[in-house]
């Protein structure tokens, strides 16, 4: 009964997490792969368990078990925002260049999302598997079994503002990424505005969609190795944040 408990507990925290977290809650990652990572991290987990009391009353059982939830929820939360705040510049970019009227489903994401939006968002995929960045939010999540025992009562610690902090940083690196490209189509739309304003003939809203979508990608081409750069240390920074909430939550 003891391993039981043990087992379910396990799958409580780890597949919340996967559930979740980048990459391996998208959907186009195969739902039996899914299984299969979160059975590897059951049984990569299982030996860290140490001085587990069987729990006898089910209806503290189903507290616990809720509290594991929450817990691989707000561990595979912490691990998407950076993922979060780079769809949300891209989004801002789409939108000052034009490219939000072209808008499509993204059966990966499962959201509406332009060209700029896809594009950096792979980006930060890339750069997240070239830093290695999987192996040390799987260990992170193996390891929060140390550090957080399986069925602890009390999951106190967590400093709301820490969260927020963690939120106003998220914002900050979205506006961060996106600031380049929206001061230079703000320059462009400024600029147009005194050509329509001096020769009244020009298609200016034409003119724009060219324009913008040119420099756009232009600036983008500039900016691409210093972009990587700042992706690769804005995600390590996202999962040693992943790592101090979980040792916060002891």
């Amino acid at each position: 009964m003891i391993v039981t408990q043990i087992g379910a507990l396990l799958l409580c925290r780890v597949m919340s997490f996967i559930a979740i977290c980048p990459l391996f809650s998208q959907k186009g990652f195969p739902n039996l792969a899914k299984l299969v990572v979160g059975g590897s991290l059951v049984i990569s987990a299982y030996p860290a368990i140490t001085g587990y009391k069987e729990i006898t009353n089910m209806l503290l059982l189903g507290e616990v078990a809720i509290k594991e939830v929450l817990f691989g929820l707000a561990m595979g939360y912490l691990s998407q925002l950076v993922f979060s705040g780079v769809m949300m510049a891209g989004q801002m970019i789409d939108f000052q260049v034009g490219f939000s009227m072209a808008q499509a489903y993204d059966t990966m994401t499962d959201v509406q999302s332009a060209q700029f939006s896809k594009l950096y968002y792979w980006l930060t995929v890339s750069a997240f598997f070239l830093l290695d960045l999987q192996n040390s939010m799987i260990y992170g999540v193996v390891n929060s079994f140390k550090i957080v025992p399986l069925g602890t009562e009390n999951m106190g610690g967590a400093s709301i503002d820490g969260v927020v902090q963690l939120f106003e940083k998220t914002v900050e690196m979205s506006v961060s990424l996106s600031a380049p490209m929206v001061v230079a189509v703000l320059v462009i739309d400024i600029l147009l505005g005194v050509i329509s304003r001096s020769i009244p003939q020009i298609n200016i809203l034409m003119m724009s969609l060219s324009v913008k979508t040119i420099v756009g990608i232009i600036i983008f081409l500039l900016a691409l190795s210093s972009l990587l750069s700042f992706l690769g240390n804005n995600l390590s920074e996202g999962i040693e944040n992943m790592l101090e909430f979980i040792k916060s939550v002891r």
